[in-house]
């Protein structure tokens, strides 16, 4: 009898949960936080795992559908150019591991399909409830200068915000699976459990204040509603409800908190005014904006494959606050995809989230599509703001295999779940 490891509800493999351990759950920066608090080791881990990763697919590429072949027969072609690239023109191997790094996540996505399809692995329910715990432990352990008033504060490697905030933007993003995931079992249930859930992980949004992250949620909220809507007429009243309780919430808690902390009214609007201002001077909006304005000129010069390893060593032309040679840190994906692999780059590593907006208008979706598609199409909101993590492609993998699953997974390495699984959405 093979050796399983009880986690949530689900019973998985060891073989099976180790690999899904290292390979893509650690992948999370606040989740490796936990275990390993060093920036240089983590990310060399990440170095580490992405050639790998690539070693795998490559090794398991038969296995592989005819639509994902083609994007590795892709990658691996702009890899060999940049091998030669570098080869003959600075005579090293590969000169610059963060081009790779930029353009790897289009291997990481087909990568993580590819195994849930293996393992017929269901993990949706786990990874919301992964993260939710996640953060409560991190916020338990290194969060004790967290403070609505922000302020700058030495905390900024690996998740770390740099302010009292505490978490980084990228990392409480995510908690806006756990916010859909509960949000849609209220939908379907109207339980009070998934209620409260749900209202936990809006409030965590709420408060640490990351207006990318806030503009994405909304994204993906009207997109969800649209979709649930648009798949089942059924959850219209239920849909009717929690926007109903939704304004009876709001107006409560704006009367208490305009008695008890009349300021703090003021103080949130006018964060969130810079959503619908991001000119403004002297916000990151307006440095992102002067910062993309800028790079355009360097991107209209090398278009198709962008600037690559030459890309890397130019001067930063805005600011000194990095080392040379180090990049240019980007606060936009777009930007940075264009920079360094131009369209070609852009069209491999985005093509998959354009796919996923594609199939929001389908009219078949799961319950976990309802749920991932919203969250992936906000990436696109996203990375106008920040850099997507690796872990969010990952995700954009598990997008992808429950999309294209044909019916709901229960295999191989999870033996069973204690709930009985629900069904298609008609």
């Amino acid at each position: 009898m093979r050796a399983a490891v009880q986690i949530f509800n689900y019973k998985l493999y060891t073989k099976e949960f180790f690999t899904i351990f290292f390979c893509y759950l650690l992948v999370e920066p606040a989740f490796s936080w936990l275990f390993i608090q060093n920036a240089l080791v983590t990310t060399l881990y990440v170095k580490l795992l992405s050639i790998g990763v690539l070693a795998f697919v490559l090794y398991d590429l038969r296995s592989l559908t005819t639509r994902e072949k083609v994007y590795v027969g892709l990658f691996m072609a702009l890899m060999v150019k940049l091998v030669l690239e570098s080869v003959f023109i600075y005579n090293t191997p590969f000169k610059q591991f963060a081009i790779y790094s930029v353009i790897f996540p289009v291997i990481y996505v087909i990568f993580i399909k590819s195994l849930l399809r293996k393992l017929s692995a269901d993990l949706l329910e786990m990874i919301a409830k992964f993260y939710l715990i996640t953060y409560v432990i991190f916020m338990a352990l290194f969060g004790h200068q967290f403070s609505v008033s922000l302020y700058e504060i030495e905390l900024n490697v690996g998740p770390y915000s740099g302010d009292t905030r505490i978490i980084h933007a990228s990392s409480i993003f995510m908690i806006i699976i756990p916010y859909l995931w509960y949000l849609n079992q209220f939908v379907r249930t109207s339980t009070l459990k998934s209620l409260l859930l749900f209202l936990f992980c809006f409030l965590i949004i709420l408060i640490h204040q990351h207006r990318s992250v806030w503009s994405s949620t909304i994204v993906a909220t009207v997109i969800y509603f649209f979709m649930v809507i648009r798949t089942s007429r059924n959850a219209i009243p239920n849909v009717i409800k929690i926007l109903v309780l939704a304004v009876v919430v709001l107006m409560g808690s704006y009367f208490i908190v305009a008695n008890s902390f009349p300021n703090l009214l003021d103080y949130f609007a006018d964060r969130f005014s810079e959503i619908l201002n991001p000119s403004k001077e002297g916000s990151t909006g307006n440095f992102r904006i002067e910062q993309s304005l800028l790079y355009w000129g360097y991107i209209a010069q090398q278009p198709i494959f962008g600037w690559g390893f030459e890309g890397f060593d130019l001067q930063n032309p805005l600011v000194d606050w990095w080392d040379e040679g180090t990049g240019h840190h980007f606060h936009q994906g777009f930007v940075e995809i264009l920079f360094y692999h131009g369209v070609v780059g852009l069209i491999l590593k985005y093509g998959f989230l354009f796919y996923i907006l594609l199939k929001a208008f389908s009219s078949k979706l799961s319950d976990e599509s309802l749920i991932l598609v919203p969250f992936c199409i906000c990436g696109l909101v996203f990375s106008l703001n920040y850099v997507p993590t690796l872990m969010f492609w990952g995700h954009v993998g598990m997008c992808l295999f429950y999309l294209e699953s044909t019916h709901r997974y229960r295999g191989t390495f999870i033996s069973g779940k204690i709930e009985e699984p629900e069904k298609f959405v008609t």
